[in-house]
């Protein structure tokens, strides 16, 4: 018995750990797509650009989560563009912990990864604000699909109502809908800015790294607790993983869309 729940355990825990991790590696490769071709259409300037919005979104991500997590910030910079002409860093964000506090060494996982975390979720807010009548469309589907939760038996069922959301998103954003034009191309430069700009950096890997282990032994050990208790654990996580899954793949997807047109442009004007 004991032995069966720290396996189901497990299972869930690295399944959860290994969505945020294989969105990492994607969105870094694409950001990375992205920044090459902008810089050999556009140069210095283009990335400039196209990062004003994307660099302060990102760095400031950081910060966020840092007061969330009780770090120091000692030194930190929203955005560079004349420096960066020199060094290639566009922004920062120094901080400290204390080494003996688990909330503060969790923070570490959770900073790292702040970009694509906050990213999605202003990228979802600005769509609020500046497509309201798209976003309520999705969120009407959203929650429809989270009631459904409840009734699925096969993960084929999850899957399917992940695909719905996914599939609904890229229906409400399509440039062939009726939108508000002048709002709706505002909201493609923010989303192409942020997007090129949510790649994890060496040092924000570097500093999840030192908070992933704690992290993992937390989330194992609510999984192990809540699955002990007989609490309705599957049900609980499978909306979580859903929810983030399709976060994290709107984000993506604007991504993709984003290299897409990076490529396009150094196609017509490198």
């Amino acid at each position: 018995m004991i032995i069966e729940i720290i396996k189901t355990s497990l299972i869930y825990t690295l399944g959860f750990l290994l969505v945020l991790f294989i969105f990492g590696v994607i969105f870094s490769y694409i950001e990375k797509q992205n920044s090459s071709s902008i810089y050999r259409t556009f140069g210095m300037n283009g990335l400039l650009i196209t990062g004003i919005i994307g660099t302060i979104v990102h760095e400031f991500s950081h910060m966020i989560f840092c007061v969330i997590f009780r770090h120091e910030i000692t030194e930190f910079s929203l955005f560079r563009p004349f420096k960066s002409r020199y060094d290639g860093i566009m922004g920062y964000v120094n901080h400290r912990c204390d080494l003996n506090s688990y909330y503060q060494r969790v923070g570490n996982f959770f900073i790292g990864i702040a970009p694509i975390i906050f990213g999605t979720v202003f990228l979802m807010l600005c769509m609020w604000l500046l497509l309201p009548s798209e976003f309520n469309s999705i969120r009407q589907t959203f929650n429809e699909n989270m009631d459904y939760i409840k009734n699925i038996h096969h993960i084929k069922d999850s899957v399917n109502i992940y695909i719905t959301i996914v599939v609904s998103t890229l229906q409400s954003l399509s440039p062939f809908e009726n939108h508000n034009m002048i709002r709706y191309f505002l909201f493609i430069y923010i989303m192409y800015s942020v997007t090129t700009h949510m790649d994890l950096s060496k040092e924000d890997l570097s500093n999840s790294k030192s908070g992933f282990l704690v992290f993992f032994i937390l989330l194992f050990l609510i999984s192990f607790l809540c699955i002990l208790m007989g609490i309705k654990y599957k049900m609980i996580l499978l909306r979580i993983i859903i929810s983030v899954f399709s976060f994290l793949t709107v984000g993506l997807l604007f991504a993709v869309i984003t290299m897409a047109i990076s490529k396009t442009l150094e196609i017509f004007f490198s």
